[in-house]
């Protein structure tokens, strides 16, 4: 069976005139992460956005019908989040974010977490996780975090890079083999401040202790991680020793998987009038 992923997308309100689409608000998806997604076997698909304020938005397709069609959830990076969508006070106008992203990836986000279908947050993606499960947001982090290393560079945008420490016992440590640091692609300049409930550290940005990536405990696959994966997918002199995005992306689609052959075999016991085991 070929899975079918989900990407939530990215939202562009006022769109440059040169674009040919003044006044229409746009959604897309940055390639690397379709392409990331692709080269593993999986077929990739934007989930669009629903205009809040449109009249069509009355006649949409229920959430649970769109999580029904697709096995598993990626959210995308992108601009901050809202300091209001968890409860905090914006202390610049700068890092406003998208409010209105906020509320339609936080609904999508709730609709794969009430299934039971694995989600996987890339940057932004890893801070609304945090947010959903009751988190908070270090809203800049070189004024509130003094002292830590650089983060994100305009400049050098996806060429900036430092090392991440998987926590011992993790599931990125088990996954990736051992207990070395490891470079990863870095642009953000906000990241989890109070963990949400229900989460546990993944890793951390040895230089300064800054967290890279976080996991729900529970039942389920609710993977965040900080810095870009899909970005490591064209090595180069520059990119040479960042860490392999592949066996995090094989360890996401085996749970979209095996997700996928409960669900199969759910459906064929009811349809054979077998009783279903019953769920401790």
């Amino acid at each position: 069976m070929t899975l079918r992923i989900g990407i939530s997308a990215r939202l562009l309100h006022n769109p440059p005139i040169g674009l040919g689409l003044p006044h229409k608000r746009l959604q897309f998806l940055e390639s690397t992460m379709a392409h990331w997604i692709m080269a593993h076997g999986a077929i990739a698909l934007m989930v669009p956005f629903v205009d809040e304020e449109s009249p069509l938005s009355i006649n949409r397709a229920p959430m649970t019908e769109i999580v029904a069609m697709l096995d598993g959830l990626v959210l995308q990076g992108g601009i901050d989040i809202c300091p209001e969508t968890y409860g905090d006070t914006l202390r610049d106008p700068a890092w406003a974010g998208d409010a209105i992203r906020d509320r339609y990836e936080l609904a999508l986000l709730r609709g794969f977490i009430d299934a039971g279908k694995p989600v996987l947050g890339v940057c932004r993606g890893a801070q609304l996780i945090n947010v959903y499960y009751g988190g908070s947001l270090v809203q800049d982090i070189p004024s509130q975090r003094p002292g830590s290393i650089e983060h994100q560079d305009t400049n050098r945008y996806d060429r900036l890079m430092h090392e991440v420490h998987f926590e011992e016992g993790s599931s990125l440590h088990r996954l990736y083999g051992n207990s070395a640091p490891h470079r990863v692609t870095s642009i953000h300049h906000q990241c989890v401040d109070r963990l949400g409930e229900g989460l546990v550290v993944e890793a951390r940005s040895p230089g300064d202790g800054i967290v890279e990536a976080i996991r729900h405990s529970g039942s389920g696959y609710v993977l965040g991680v900080q810095w870009h994966p899909e970005f490591h997918l064209s090595p180069n002199e520059e990119t040479q020793g960042l860490l392999d995005s592949g066996p995090m992306m094989m360890d996401f689609l085996r749970a979209a998987h095996a997700r996928a052959d409960r669900h199969l075999d759910g459906k064929a016991a009811v349809n054979a009038g077998v009783p279903l085991p019953r769920m401790a």
